[in-house]
């Protein structure tokens, strides 16, 4: 069997499985497809020193290549299933780890959401209630509809197929009050749901080109939810974690920004034994 053909049965068992999304899947597909054709041979055929040249090359960032090396090790480890063997050595255990460095906290400004609130139109100020107000990625807004949302609560079908109910504010409550059942985010035409990738190019470019906010993007306002809801717990990353839908506390603090008054007082609260 080719490589080609791996390839493809890999992918078919993982949304058989149904624990990845398919933007994910879509992912893993273009990454090892496009490994099979640069390596010598072929994936299957690979060594682990081939397996390293092809991604950690320089230049590409730390993110990417972790990316790459749990498209590979997963691709290896179903095909060496002792249970079901289709390779008998799995190169990628040769792999080293990839360490990513944290990244800082963006979050939008109070003075930029207000202005985006009070000027975006339909229905890009909702995305951006949703994501502001509710904590929601760009590929949850394009899987809800207009049932998920009450007045008390929102129902998110998150990555990965996992669910969280997150609370309703009433902002955002009273711009979905009326509408009608179905998705949230159209086509432009009204018909059809719109995908993660059109939600996000569409809402972003809203943002940039037409309210003039160069540089804020959807993630950005997800951003400033995790930041204020941590706060507001008073600085529980826990409740953070849960309503952001953080699988780990790791990924959560990414979203939490400290504010330069508390770490002043923290720093002026140091019980620094001097005279």
């Amino acid at each position: 069997m080719m490589a080609d053909s791996f390839i493809q049965e890999y992918i078919q068992d993982l949304r058989a499985n149904g624990n990845h999304s398919p933007n994910t899947l879509t992912t893993y597909a273009d990454l090892l497809t496009r490994l099979d054709r640069d390596l010598p041979y072929s994936l299957a055929n690979s060594n682990a020193d081939e397996l390293r040249a092809a991604i950690y090359t320089d230049g590409r960032e730390p993110a990417t290549r972790a990316l790459y090396r749990a498209a590979v090790a997963g691709y290896f480890r179903w095909a060496c299933n002792p249970d079901d063997p289709r390779l008998d050595w799995d190169p990628s255990r040769y792999l080293p780890a990839v360490k990513i460095p944290r990244r800082a906290s963006r979050p939008i400004t109070h003075d930029q959401l207000r202005d985006i609130l009070a000027r975006a139109r339909d229905p890009y100020r909702l995305w951006y209630l949703l994501a502001a107000g509710a904590g929601l990625r760009c590929i949850e807004i394009s899987r809800a509809d207009r049932e998920h949302i009450t007045a008390e609560n929102i129902w998110i079908k998150g990555k990965g197929g996992r669910e969280r109910i997150v609370p309703t504010p009433a902002p955002l409550w009273s711009a979905v009050e009326d509408l009608p059942d179905g998705p949230i985010a159209r086509h432009p035409d009204g018909t059809g749901r719109a995908d993660r990738r059109q939600l996000r190019e569409r809402a972003n470019y809203h943002l940039q080109r037409t309210l003039r906010h160069r540089g804020v993007t959807m993630h950005r306002l997800r951003h400033w939810y995790g930041t204020y809801v941590h706060r507001a717990a008073g600085n529980d990353p826990r409740v953070a974690q849960e309503l952001l839908g953080h699988a780990s506390l790791n990924t959560t603090q990414i979203y939490v920004e400290t504010t330069a008054e508390l770490k002043r007082a923290a720093v002026d609260n140091l019980p620094l034994p001097v005279d």
